[in-house]
């Protein structure tokens, strides 16, 4: 779990990825995929990874495993702000928990597929 990769596609595409999927689960190949998020369009990739929450996983993957309190600290930002963009940032599966609660980055590498005609 060292790459995630981050997509702007529709569900069509989402799906078909899906079921390519599965396909190969079924012919017995067992290699994991990369981790994925998928994106409707650039404006929501952009609601997501705004400058702050990009900042934040920059800072979370250099600190390692943090409070969202001590996250906030090493930030100089406001407990508040961090922590919502901390929840955001959970809900689209940007970090992670670990089992002591601490938010974490797992990815040492975030990919990017944004064509051009379909980020719009």
């Amino acid at each position: 779990m060292d790459e995630l990769i981050v997509r702007i596609e529709d569900v069509d595409a989402f799906f078909s990825r899906a079921r390519a999927e599965m396909k190969r689960l079924d012919e017995g190949i067992f290699e994991p995929a990369p981790a994925s998020v998928s994106f409707a369009g650039m404006p929501q990739l952009l609601e997501v990874l705004s400058g702050n929450r990009w900042s934040l996983l920059s800072k979370l993957r250099a600190t390692g495993p943090s409070s969202i309190r001590a996250l906030s600290k090493a930030l100089g930002r406001d407990y508040r702000g961090v922590h919502s963009d901390v929840m955001r940032l959970l809900e689209v599966g940007l970090i992670e928990k670990d089992d002591a609660s601490k938010v974490l980055v797992p990815w040492s590498k975030i990919t990017a597929e944004v064509h051009l005609d379909k980020a719009a």
